[in-house]
């Protein structure tokens, strides 16, 4: 399906909103748009200025062949004339890209900051296809603009008005002509504006839902071939691309009648300018050797703004793109980044007092709750799916702040601590981990980017992948494809558990962290977070006995509140709930296994 529609601009001043906005992307640069602009401005009036006087040294030679001293003068001024335009031509061009690509740099920085300050709560509703959408494809068509349309607009607004007061001055009131066709050329795309901005919205739409599709198909192509779903995911691409391609022949059928009328109305222009200057020589008031320059100059008048007009009927998709930058750009951040906070003493003490969370308003995920972890005590947190483990590993790295309560670090509120160096105390690893694609060592080094190769290898012992990288032809250099898509479940879970042993946190929390390890490989994980939990608090989110045995202390968590702790062979004795759920889990366990 189609996304959601949005408000779109009622007005071609509302449509302009969004891309003026980005306006201030241009920073430093503005000097650039300035020298730009006037390069722009410059070459057009160059470039009337060399048809004006090839028209009059034409129609000098043709009425007085014997003024050989003028002509000479006028194909001088026209000779300078055409080098002048070559080189503003140049000087606009290379200008105006470097411009256009330094602030599409700078957007794309901005959109990649924002993305990261919303991340993840700001990204719970989006799809990753339209985020990386505004992130690539949105900005990229946003070059146009900064490239092609903010100078010359203005020159459009500036150009006319000065050859036309050369006009006047050759012609008298005739040149008022020019000025009403030039109005009337750029009044077309600004009336059909709303129209554009629709269009614009639907076709950028479409195909933020193209991308995401493709996205999608590319990263479960796994799963629908499995489940026999690739037919089903070939015709949701072929009706979608169908969706974009009506979207776009209304849009071109659109610029078409623009373009057809912007060519009557030259034409009846000229039409209107050529018998009014007709009149004028038939009755005296005009010399007929200024005819021919009179018409060319007609034509110099219109091309700032016939240059402009092929821009500003792309305008409403601009605009749609802009607005998705800006949606993004203006998202809230999921938590107040801190910077320059507390830096407590650095001993992994933990404590959530009465804290509630929730996702959404009405549906609280935590109520009141209240739990410690000692320095470098190893504790698993048990709980049935939905009872908020994970969200609890999520506040620890502060992904999210609680509704109300603290989660305090060695006596510190999480929000007054410098969220990055929060981040590099705390080693969150994930139940399904993320591998770059590179090579082992590349993603080793986004851990730790000093990292030595020894180092390395002790943190892949650590994990107890050492020897599979060792029997891999490339060692730390051997690629690994996007997502970890050339490794194991098990290897991308050992590769994120080397990554946080090289970065030496003060506490580390392993979000089902064995889930991918078969009982060999969790025996060996549990063997190398045990040699490295000295000293370092370490919180396991877990639902295997073989896990939960080797913690020091168990939190059994139900409805968003600890309900109960101790050893586990005590929760096991005195609580019939923990009893159950650990059940349930091993029959799950069993089943998988006989599955596999």
């Amino acid at each position: 399906m189609p996304t959601e529609p949005s408000a779109t601009p009622a007005s071609s001043a509302a449509l302009l909103r969004p891309v003026l906005r980005l306006l201030g992307a241009i920073g430093e640069d503005r000097a650039m748009f300035w020298r730009s602009t006037a390069s722009m401005g410059a070459y057009q009036l160059f470039a009337a200025a060399a048809a004006g006087l090839s028209a009059a040294t034409a129609a000098l030679v043709a009425t007085d062949p014997g003024a050989t001293g003028t002509a000479t003068l006028l194909l001088i001024g026209l000779a300078v004339a055409v080098a002048a335009n070559g080189l503003f031509t140049w000087a606009e061009s290379w200008l105006s890209h470097v411009l256009a690509y330094r602030v599409l740099d700078r957007l794309r920085l901005r959109l990649h900051d924002a993305i990261e300050r919303i991340t993840p709560g700001g990204l719970k509703r989006r799809r990753a296809g339209e985020v990386s959408g505004a992130a690539m494809a949105d900005i990229e068509s946003l070059e146009w603009f900064f490239a092609h349309t903010v100078g010359a607009g203005l020159n459009a607004a500036v150009g006319p008005l000065l050859v036309v007061a050369a006009l006047a001055v050759l012609t008298g009131p005739a040149a008022l002509i020019p000025l009403a066709g030039v109005a009337c050329l750029l009044a077309v795309p600004w009336l059909m504006g709303p129209l554009q901005a629709r269009q614009g919205k639907r076709v950028r739409d479409e195909l933020g839902e193209l991308k995401a599709a493709s996205l999608e198909g590319a990263e479960g192509l796994r799963e629908m071939l499995s489940l026999g779903l690739a037919e089903r995911q070939k015709r949701r691409m072929l009706e979608t691309t169908a969706r974009v391609q009506r979207r776009k022949r209304a849009a071109a059928l659109r610029a078409g009648a623009e373009s057809a009328l912007a060519d009557l109305i030259v034409a009846a222009t000229t039409l209107a300018y050529v018998l009014a200057l007709a009149a004028a020589v038939r009755a005296g008031d005009l010399d007929a050797a200024l005819f021919p320059a009179a018409i060319v100059l007609l034509g110099a008048a219109f091309a700032p703004a016939a240059g402009i007009f092929p821009m500003f009927q792309r305008l409403g998709e601009m605009s749609a793109a802009a607005a998705r930058v800006l949606d993004v750009l203006d998202a809230p951040p999921a938590v107040a980044e801190t910077r320059g906070g507390a830096d407590p003493e650095r001993r992994g003490a933990v404590r959530f007092e009465a804290v509630e969370f929730a996702y959404d308003p009405g549906t609280p995920v935590l109520k009141g709750l209240d739990f410690a972890l000692a320095p470098g005590e190893h504790a698993a947190l048990v709980g049935a799916s939905g009872a908020g483990k994970s969200t609890i590993a999520h506040l620890l790295v502060r992904f999210w702040d609680p509704v109300s309560g603290r989660v305090l670090l060695d006596g510190a509120d999480l929000r007054d601590v410098d969220t990055a160096a929060l981040r590099a105390r705390v080693a969150l690893i994930p139940q399904q981990p993320y591998v770059f694609r590179g090579t082992v060592r590349s993603n080793l080094e986004i851990a730790a980017p000093a990292a030595t190769e020894a180092a390395m290898w002790r943190a892949l012992e650590s994990a107890q992948l050492a020897g599979t990288v060792r029997d891999w032809p490339g060692g730390l250099d051997e690629p690994v494809g996007e997502g970890g898509a050339t490794l194991s479940g098990g290897q991308r879970q050992r590769l994120a558990i080397a990554q946080a042993f090289l970065r030496e946190p003060d506490l580390l929390v392993m979000d089902e962290a064995a889930a991918h390890l078969d009982g060999l490989g969790e025996q060996a994980l549990a063997a190398a977070v045990a040699e490295i939990q000295a000293g370092r608090t370490t919180l396991v989110i877990a639902h295997r006995i073989s896990t939960i045995r080797h913690a020091d202390r168990v939190l059994f968590i139900e409805d968003g509140r600890i309900a109960d702790e101790g050893a586990h062979e005590d929760l096991l004795e005195r609580n019939a709930d923990y009893r159950s759920l650990l059940a349930q889990a091993d029959r799950a366990e069993t089943a998988e296994s006989a599955a596999t």
